[in-house]
């Protein structure tokens, strides 16, 4: 039995909602084979991204690409949503069939915004703790990356845990990482949380 295009279409379009209910990702590429690229992409490239030439620009982050049987750095670039409030999703590569294929991206305006989780319980510690410890802060990753510092945790005792990079959830101008800090509170020390700005 013949399959054409049209039939296997009709099924992707068939099962889609069914898809959505079970929050599975469908990806369809109709006459265009998934290519399965056995070696694993290159580290992510640092790319500067300047100022949007307008309004309403977003900018679409470059991604390794494979052509003619090799890895090949495509550049980021600044575009305008076709529709008012689409978010971009960016495109990756997943394991399937025994290597990488690249998922491309797209808009979409079905973005769910989970609630944040419940603030932590509050810790008091009735000693203070160490002075800080000096941390080497490596070059960022990326211009949306921003370092969060090391700080010292009570687990029954001081312990310290290392700064890292981390990705600005809904990088903006002015963005940043507001830093945690110990504070003195009716004669006990209590941690505040650091925060995104």
């Amino acid at each position: 039995m013949k399959i054409t295009k049209i039939s296997l279409l009709a099924v992707a379009c068939a099962a889609a909602p069914a898809a959505l209910l079970a929050q599975v990702q469908i990806g369809v590429n109709i006459g265009v084979p998934d290519v399965v690229v056995r070696s694993s992409p290159p580290p992510e490239r640092y790319e500067a991204v300047g100022v949007a030439p307008g309004p309403g620009y977003v900018f679409i982050r470059g991604h390794w690409g494979w052509r003619h049987e090799r890895w090949e750095w495509i550049s980021g670039r600044w575009e305008i949503p076709a529709q008012p409030g689409a978010v971009w999703m960016p495109g990756q590569w997943v394991v399937r069939g025994g290597g990488y294929v690249w998922v491309e991206g797209h808009y979409t305006t079905n973005v769910v915004v989970a609630s944040p989780p419940p603030p932590p319980a509050a810790v008091y510690v009735n000693e203070a703790p160490p002075a800080p410890v000096y941390e080497a802060v490596p070059v960022a990753p990326g211009p949306e990356f921003f370092w969060i510092g090391g700080h010292w945790n009570w687990q029954g005792r001081w312990v310290w845990v290392h700064g890292r990079y981390d990705r600005h959830p809904h990088f903006h101008p002015g963005g940043g990482w507001e830093a945690g800090h110990w504070d003195r509170e009716g004669g006990r020390y209590v941690w505040r949380e650091g925060h995104w700005r």
